[in-house]
């Protein structure tokens, strides 16, 4: 499994905002590409000064599926984030690799 992993610090004013847009609009519509299994978002748990951060994970099942997002589809989609959001939202991506997994 190949995880898209794009973090975001969000400001306190539009925090509440963002998340009922990303969970209510943003996640279902990329999930209709088919290239991701299932997307999960997670607050960074620590006493932050700063604005709030979320860790926004994209589950793909292959390297060639997250590809195929990133040269079609993520292009679109970040421009949407950023024409609603501007630069009360600031994000950076990295992509991770399942190695193991233990129950």
């Amino acid at each position: 499994m190949i995880i898209y992993n794009v973090t975001s610090q969000v400001t306190h004013e539009i925090q509440e905002n963002w998340l009922i847009w990303m969970q209510s609009y943003y996640i279902p519509k990329v999930l209709l590409t088919l290239y991701f299994k299932d997307i999960t978002i997670l607050k960074v748990s620590m006493d932050q000064p700063i604005d709030p951060t979320f860790a926004i994970q994209y589950k793909a099942c292959s390297k060639e599926d997250l590809q195929c997002y990133l040269n079609t589809e993520a292009v679109y989609h970040k421009k949407e984030i950023h024409d609603k959001f501007g630069e009360q939202v600031l994000s950076f991506e990295t992509h991770l690799e399942l190695v193991s997994k233990q129950s």
